[in-house]
């Protein structure tokens, strides 16, 4: 019995070993090559922006108050239509201001009936002036007649007496006069303000533009001072803006500034930094800047929301690479460069850079197959396939 078990493994161990005999033999099997994408390293503009935040005005935005106490009788215009300089808004009523102007007129015609001849010298003036004249050469010659002891004091008190009533009659003549003259300009001036008042009853746009606001209706009374309308300007707009410290160094008047609107979908305009405070704001700490835009159309309405992208650095025909494809490894920046389908590791100098590209100052040069896509998974050396964007071998 032993015997048999003992032919049986013999035979076993034979068979296992032409088995083996027929296997092929192992290959070592090295690392797979990595897919990804490159792109080559170009030469270009980077430009660095700040994204300033603020509410589209009008350029142009006037209050129209009236200026008198009285009644709407009409409204001429619409919220929202377009007016030219002059034209008529809102009237008032006119009676009671109407009556005023016909009492100055009457009050003007008093006063001018008065008057002296504008030029030259008054009956009444030139009479009191030849009285006055006549008594005093009367007073003259008494005095001359005293001192020789022809005529008695009481003749000289009499003359001197009669040339004093003269004068004080001429001088009163005079400031009547005067007075007549002043009561005439007095009379003009309350003409003048009642025909103001007058015109004022008719209220008119100050300038051209568009009607914002209206709040008055037929029937309300209005009180000088109080807005019956608002005008708008909206050939142009503007933006302000705070600007922070870092910022308002790099900045300069008349530089571009683009102005994208949410509301708009997020369509984008071209403006222009037009002022740019030279102080800071005590509170805010920011420099207060002013972007204006052309306004056609009529697109951008006062109260929007927009962005203003403002450039405050630009570095000009650099070598520069997508801001994704450098990878930070410590304190080290790095890319990898695809060639001979292997993955070089290289160590790269940054200069500026901003959300999309970032200028390199060393490490790789223009041209060079720069790895955009799969750089994280990526040694230096190891073998590589390159893809296009959709997958595919090139």
């Amino acid at each position: 019995m032993l015997r048999r078990y003992i032919v049986l493994g013999v035979l076993a161990g034979t068979v296992l070993l032409v088995l083996n005999g027929c296997k092929p033999p192992v290959r070592e099997v090295g690392p797979q090559p990595v897919a990804v994408e490159v792109a080559k390293v170009t030469r270009g503009n980077i430009e660095v922006t700040s994204t300033l935040t603020g509410r589209v005005e009008a350029q142009t935005e006037v209050p129209v108050p009236a200026k008198l106490s009285a009644q709407v009788v009409a409204v001429r215009v619409r919220v929202g239509e377009k007016v030219k300089a002059g034209q008529v808004l809102v009237e008032l009523d006119k009676k009671d201001v109407s009556e005023q102007v016909r009492q100055a007129e009457a009050n003007l015609k008093v006063a001018e009936a008065s008057l002296p001849p504008a030029s030259g010298e008054s009956a009444a003036a030139a009479s009191a002036r030849v009285a006055l004249e006549s008594a005093q050469a009367d007073l003259k010659r008494i005095e001359s007649l005293k001192e020789q002891g022809l005529a008695s004091e009481q003749a000289w008190e009499q003359a001197k007496a009669r040339a004093a009533g003269a004068a004080a009659q001429y001088q009163a003549v005079l400031d009547q006069e005067r007075a007549a003259k002043a009561r005439y300009e007095q009379a003009q001036a309350a003409l003048e303000l009642a025909r103001s008042q007058l015109a004022d009853a008719t209220i008119t746009a100050p300038i051209s533009g568009i009607v914002a606001s209206l709040p008055v209706e037929v029937g309300q009374t209005v009180s000088p001072g109080v807005a019956v309308a608002t005008i708008v300007n909206m050939d142009q707009v503007k933006i302000k803006l705070n600007v922070p410290e870092k910022d308002v160094v790099h900045l300069k008047e008349g530089q571009a500034a683009k102005v994208r609107v949410t509301s708009l979908k997020g369509k984008e305009f071209t403006g222009k930094l037009t002022s740019l405070a030279p102080a800071a704001d005590a509170r805010t700490r920011s420099f207060l800047a002013e972007v204006t835009l052309d306004n056609p159309g009529y697109e951008l309405k006062p109260g929007m929301f927009a962005e203003v992208r403002l450039v405050t650095e630009t570095r000009k025909d650099v070598v520069m690479v997508p801001q994704d494809a450098v990878l930070v490894e410590g304190d080290e920046h790095v890319v990898y460069v695809v060639s001979g389908n292997r993955a070089h590791r290289r160590e790269v100098k940054l200069g500026l850079g901003n959300d999309e590209a970032v200028e390199v100052l060393s490490g790789v040069k223009e041209g060079e197959d720069l790895v955009v896509t799969g750089q994280d998974y990526l040694e230096d050396g190891v073998p590589v396939t390159v893809v296009e964007g959709r997958g595919e071998s090139k």
